[in-house]
Formats: structure tokens, C-alpha cells, sequence
């Protein structure tokens, strides 16, 4: 994505016009607009075809998926770093308490 290209939602109208609901950080000229359906998850929809359409669009943009090894080594240094602050917290708490004067 350009940094003049900008993604807003909005909504077709019955008349078929369109009505944006955000504000679009432009400046003021003319653009060129593609309209695409959102997808929403429909009542029964399969699970599977939403994630396709979900990992298709993330391919598309580019966005690669993590490993199973990355995922595994983000776990790990997030529980190595709560077990740090862990053991902060409890050296703070063997300190005797000070009195304020």
C-alpha cells in the first residue's frame, strides 16, 4: 500500500451510491475508488472458508505466517520475561519495610 492509498469502510446505499463512515486522510482532489464486499461471517458460514479468505488476504498484502518455531520462541521469552518480573516482585517483597519519616 503507497502512502497516498488509504483504506476506509463504508456503505452502499439501496440507491447504490456510496456512503463512507470514516474519514479519509487525503488531501482534497480527486481519487480513484475499488469497492469490494466486506466479508462478514455468515450464520453457518465454515469456519475453514473464512480463515481461507482470511490467509488468502493476508498472502495477498504480502504478510508472511509464523513458524511454529517463532511462535514457540515468542512464547518462551514472554514466560521468561513474566519469571523475571516475577522474581522482582518477590525480592521486593523479602526487603524489610521502611518507615516514611
Amino acid at each position: 500500500m503507497s502512502v497516498n492509498q488509504v483504506t476506509v469502510h463504508g456503505q452502499v446505499k439501496p440507491d447504490g451510491t456510496l456512503e463512507v463512515t470514516e474519514r479519509v486522510d487525503l488531501p482534497p482532489g480527486p481519487v480513484q475508488v475499488t469497492v469490494e464486499p466486506a466479508h462478514t461471517t455468515q450464520a453457518g458460514e465454515d469456519t475453514r472458508l473464512v480463515l481461507g479468505r482470511i490467509w488468502a488476504r493476508r498472502a495477498a498484502r504480502g504478510a508472511a505466517a509464523r513458524c511454529k518455531e517463532e511462535i514457540d520462541a515468542d512464547i518462551a521469552a514472554l514466560r521468561d520475561a513474566d519469571e523475571r518480573r516475577m522474581r522482582e516482585i518477590e525480592a521486593i517483597g523479602r526487603q524489610p519495610f521502611r518507615k516514611r519519616e
